[in-house]
């Protein structure tokens, strides 16, 4: 009765005052929010996790997700339509929060609102301009200063930008310098912004952020499009205000110029040195989803206009140089190590299972991230780092080491440990064409040096050198196979050419007794040769005898017994024909005797 009652109540209630639809609570949010900052005291010190902000920006995003799971068609629900058509400027807030961090801790949720909004939304809408704007001026942010607090958070929003980069591969014109409008608007907040939030900003030029390492033309245009665009393109946007609000270049095949920079892992890059390891990692996956775009342009960029290969090589260098001279080479083959390794031990700086782990378990951990990034990166990324891996790391740290007396045992140790874990084609080949060069085999000083280490008095370095040996022939190549093992039986380089005769051996060749010895050598040769021939017969009728040719203290009495069997053989035959012809017996008897 009470619940019929209550119906009832309700409907009432909803025809005289009908509940707010989705973008009347989504607009009241965003009202609170501003009516928030319009009243904000600088000299509060509250936190913003003590205040209604998260709230009201968690209940903006769900109601852009509710609203987008009814849509259909592809169709964009009227909530993300404010957005997209600025009449809230949720975006551009979330960078005036970030540059303030007013209150205090707002940076961070600035920054984890705009990633949730971009990944929990099947159409981010990121090829309109009043999206992309906005989150060229969170990368700006990114990285301002190194261990930054919320290192974590602009490290999830660079990444979630090359997941939707991976997936429509055109987005990455928007994120590639100088097409940018100048480094003045993208520093500045907009005026509308600035009159709704008023509050002061901490914003100024960024350090070590790559996009303002590029030197822009004199003069450049300043309403130009961060899309580059034809003459003639349909895209082509010339301010905010009149941009269209679909740009996208997914179609357009982009020339890069050769100051253009992929600012998305540029930026990547700069967190590879941060103390927090789950931020290196999610850095690198970045830069492997980056470098594994299928675009040749975007390859090209990448090896031409980023120092992504030199710096990924260059940490490796560095690792690599960290490792203790001191380290027992028979530790280096028993770790197993991938590059998302990370020990539960390993945040204990005192903790080691043998004197060097900590390092070389860094060593080679990083070894294989270069190892799964050739497998995994464009095939002309790959090329580039195999090449800068042979010049920056073999050559230049690892090459000195194996001529080095010192610590030439531990370093074959480590050169073969990577050889035996790495996987990409590319790195093989760099490897072993390092390994055994492309000159002639003799010229060719490394392997030269090698050889040498395995003819030393030093029996460690011996086993170790021959065992790098056995590496390049597992792991080798064609060409390593060829140059190592073929090349030497063919020209039978196992065997030392004899010594030249000198005068005196000349000499005594060309003397006359000396030649009657060596002919009287030749005679006596060759007789026994003979007794072994006859010997040989022999032992092959006491064989056939049924006689154990091997008893040599009954060998006499063999020999007389089966020369005794023949005689009688050869009596009883001549008996035979003899008693055929007619002739007696007895005079073959007496022959026989005779021979006896």
């Amino acid at each position: 009765m009470l619940s019929r009652f209550s119906d009832v109540l309700q409907t009432a209630a909803d025809v005289l005052a009908p509940p707010a639809t989705r973008l009347e609570d989504f607009e009241y949010h965003w009202k609170m929010i501003l009516n928030f900052y319009q009243n904000y005291d600088e000299n509060n010190k509250l936190h913003i996790e003590e205040t209604r902000i998260p709230h009201h920006l968690h209940q903006m995003l769900q109601l852009i997700v509710e609203e987008e799971k009814e849509q259909h068609g592809g169709t964009v629900g009227p909530c993300m339509e404010a957005i997209v058509q600025r009449s809230v400027c949720l975006l551009d807030a979330l960078c005036a929060l970030a540059a303030a961090e007013r209150p205090p801790g707002a940076r961070a949720l600035a920054l984890t609102t705009g990633t949730a909004l971009l990944r929990r939304t099947r159409q981010p809408c990121v090829n309109s301009a009043h999206v992309y704007r906005p989150l060229q001026r969170m990368l700006i942010q990114c990285n301002e200063s190194p261990a930054s607090p919320t290192e974590k958070e602009e490290v999830e929003l660079l990444l979630t930008l090359c997941g939707l980069v991976r997936k429509e591969p055109g987005l990455a014109n928007i994120f590639t310098t100088p097409f940018v409008e100048d480094k003045s608007t993208l520093l500045s907040i907009p005026e509308d912004i600035q009159k709704l939030i008023p509050i002061r900003s901490k914003i100024q030029t960024p350090k070590k952020n790559p996009l303002f390492e590029v030197e822009l033309p004199p003069n450049p245009l300043r309403n130009v499009s961060i899309i580059r665009t034809g003459k003639d393109d349909v895209c082509n946007a010339t301010s905010s205000s009149s941009v269209d609000d679909n740009v996208s270049c997914k179609s357009h095949k982009t020339v890069y110029d050769d100051n253009d920079k992929f600012l998305l892992i540029d930026l990547l890059l700069s967190y590879l040195n941060s103390a927090d390891n789950q931020v290196v990692l999610r850095a690198c996956e970045g830069i492997m989803i980056v470098s594994s775009l299928p675009e040749d342009d975007i390859a090209n960029l990448v090896t031409s206009c980023s120092p992504a290969c030199e710096t990924i090589v260059e940490k490796l260098a560095a690792k690599y140089k960290c490792v203790p001279a001191n380290v027992e080479p028979s530790d280096v083959d028993h770790l197993n190590i991938t590059w998302a390794y990370v020990a539960q031990d390993f945040g204990d700086k005192s903790y080691s299972k043998f004197h060097g782990y900590r390092e070389l378990t860094s060593f080679f951990s990083w070894l294989d991230y270069c190892d799964t990034l050739m497998k995994e990166c464009h095939p002309t990324i790959a090329s580039h780092l195999s090449r800068t891996f042979r010049q920056n790391f073999l050559e230049a740290a690892a090459e000195a080491g194996i001529t080095d007396v010192h610590h030439a045992v531990l370093v074959t140790a480590i050169l073969a440990k990577c050889l035996k874990v790495v996987d990409s084609p590319d790195l093989i080949n760099e490897f072993s064409n390092w390994l055994v060069g492309d000159g002639e085999v003799s010229e060719w000083p490394l392997l030269h040096t090698l050889i040498n280490n395995c003819l030393t008095e030093n029996y460690d370095l011996t086993l170790e050198t021959l065992r790098f040996f056995e590496t390049i022939i597992e792991k080798g190549t064609a060409h390593s196979i060829q140059r190592v093992v073929l090349a030497r039986v063919t020209s039978r380089g196992y065997r030392a050419p004899p010594p030249a005769p000198d005068d005196d051996e000349r000499d005594r060749l060309n003397d006359l007794s000396l030649g009657r010895e060596r002919e009287y050598n030749r005679e006596a040769m060759k007789q026994l040769q003979h007794e072994d021939h006859v010997n040989e017969q022999i032992t092959d009728i006491l064989s056939h005898e049924g006689l154990d040719p091997t008893h040599h203290d009954e060998g006499t009495e063999n020999i007389h017994r089966v020369i005794n069997r023949r005689l009688a053989l050869l009596k009883a035959r001549i008996e035979e024909i003899m008693l055929k012809e007619s002739i007696p017996t007895a005079n073959t008897a007496s022959i026989i005797n005779y021979n006896d």
